[in-house]
């Protein structure tokens, strides 16, 4: 057996059409049509086992005459005809109606294809209490230091452990490389902890991604249940409209969509059974999951599915709120460090250009070393150069610039492996593997005035959920689109690497650079004598 590269894998991921998927999971029916139309143009084969009516009897029929009253609640002829149209929100409609199966809860979601209500076995009333009392609220209170916010994550964790009855619940948070981390975890005793593993970007493609960032939530109660196709009504001339593909069903929104092929395996290979996965999403954009495993069959209810998603939102909005604090305070401190540093560099620029010897340049170079944390830096002003720390030598200093300008016009450079940007770096990888530089310009001026600093080689030891390689698998020479089938720990260590440049050494080498840019338009402006 031989490995597909991992690039190949991934495209093989992001090119399946999770969301145009021809079933759903067994555990609800679907019905569904095209927006701005009531009439059930698709439902999936179950429908004797939910309502006690056959599919024949049920597609081409107006929505509105299987369920008279539908949408519950409504007043008037807009508010009646509203809800086969597009809305971000979807909409519950407990107890919506009975059949074989008893009471059935209703899922009504409308993008700009299709609508689809999705019916499934009403919150049983012994649960009543437990999807409905309030949430926590210490869940509502921002967590203000490190500390705090991490007894905050688990108290989350443990919350939605009790809630949900899943033997395991991670919070789970994308790096900026895609890959994922377990940065909190509360799990059944007996079980092998996964708290800090690291999982490739492959495991979850873009395209499932986007599918977590459009809904609250995704359940799958039963990797091992068959599917359900979905039936299409017929168009007048006779013809499937899905064998035309003129107008495939979107399951974006669908609870019910069957899941990936693969993604059953990978559950397999993880002997996991039944999972829930929350989204969630900061600013728009998908923070990360909290994923909940089963290794026997667990469905929940879905107002219980909803408790959980507002704790999750709760979770959103202290992110939200955590992050904003630590800015405003790093804000605060990158103030007072860069102006400290401004008034050194303008005390030894006037010390320089009145021909006096200053004793500004050793406090010149610590506050540039403090402003990132750097071990080293420099001042690069045509073939004049001052360093500070531990720099490396002025000729490899002059050959980076050399490089950094010849091969970017950015004004702002960073690098925590340098060695594989510019390789004769690799001969100071012990003091200057990383590398961030700041370019300013002077008008009038041909050349540029570079600061740079450095940091050293620090080796980094990343535990990975298996092999990270491993994406794909090959049988009798084809290629076979499947998971990685081991999780055991896998330990990488990478070399020639220094600690990354945080966005907050980005932000201050944003407001050095622009502090400087002031100075030259104000002597620009200046008048002259």
């Amino acid at each position: 057996m031989s490995e597909q590269p991992l690039q190949g894998f991934i495209d093989e991921c992001e090119r399946e059409q999770l969301h145009l998927t021809r079933f759903v999971q067994p555990f609800g029916l679907l019905l569904a049509g095209a927006a701005g139309d009531a009439r059930i143009r698709h439902l999936s084969n179950n429908s004797i086992a939910w309502l006690g009516r056959q599919p024949d009897a049920l597609l081409g029929l107006p929505l509105t005459d299987l369920f008279p009253e539908f949408p519950p609640g409504a007043t008037d002829s807009d508010q009646a005809v509203r809800w086969m149209y597009p809305n971000p929100d979807k909409q519950l409609f407990p107890a919506l109606c009975s059949g074989p199966a008893g009471l059935l809860d209703g899922w009504l979601s409308c993008n700009d294809n299709n609508w689809l209500l999705e019916l499934e076995p009403a919150l049983p009333a012994s649960q009543h209490l437990a999807a409905y009392r309030p949430i926590p609220h210490r869940l509502f209170r921002m967590p203000s230091s490190e500390s705090e916010w991490t007894r905050y994550c688990q108290f989350l964790a443990d919350n939605l452990l009790e809630a949900t009855g899943f033997e395991r619940v991670m919070i789970y948070r994308f790096r900026d490389d895609d890959s994922g981390e377990v940065m909190t975890e509360s799990l059944e005793p007996g079980l092998e902890p996964y708290l800090g593993l690291r999982y490739p970007a492959s495991d979850i493609p873009k395209i499932a991604r986007d599918l977590y960032l459009a809904n609250s939530h995704r359940q799958i109660p039963d990797r091992r249940a068959k599917p359900v196709a979905i039936l299409n009504a017929t168009d007048p001339g006779g013809t499937d409209p899905d064998e035309t593909g003129s107008h495939l069903l979107d399951l974006s929104l669908s609870d019910l969509r069957a899941a990936s092929p693969v993604h059953l395996e990978y559950l397999k290979n993880m002997d996991v059974t039944a999972s829930l996965s929350f989204s969630v999403v900061v600013g728009e954009r998908l923070w990360g999951l909290i994923a909940c495993h089963h290794r026997k069959p667990r469905e929940l209810p879905l107002p219980l599915r909803e408790r959980c998603v507002a704790m999750c939102q709760a979770f959103s909005m202290a992110i939200s709120g955590f992050q904003g604090t630590r800015r405003l305070i790093e804000l605060s401190n990158s103030e007072e460090d860069i102006t400290r540093l401004h008034e050194a560099m303008r005390q030894a620029d006037e010390d320089y250009a009145q021909g006096r010897e200053t004793d500004a340049t050793p406090a010149l170079g610590d506050l540039l070393l403090e402003l990132v944390s750097a071990s080293g830096a420099a001042l690069v002003d045509g073939d004049s150069l001052i360093s500070f720390g531990q720099a490396p030598e002025p000729a490899a200093i002059h050959a980076q610039v050399d490089w950094l300008l010849g091969q970017s016009q950015e004004p702002i450079f960073a690098t925590d492996h340098l060695a594989g940007l510019f390789p004769p770096a690799r001969a100071q990888i012990d003091h200057a593997s990383g590398l961030l530089a700041v370019r300013v310009r002077h008008f009038g001026d041909p050349g540029e005035r570079v600061f740079l600093w450095w940091r050293p080689e620090q080796p980094q030891t990343v535990t990975w959920a298996g092999d990270p390689r491993k994406s794909a698998l090959r049988d009798q020479g084809q290629h076979m689109l499947s998971p990685r089938a081991s999780f055991e720990h896998w330990v990488e260590t990478t070399t020639a690497h220094s600690e990354p440049w945080s966005n907050s050494d980005l932000l201050r080498a944003r407001k050095f650079r622009s502090l400087l840019l002031r100075d030259i338009n104000a002597d620009l402006l200046a008048p002259r004598r």
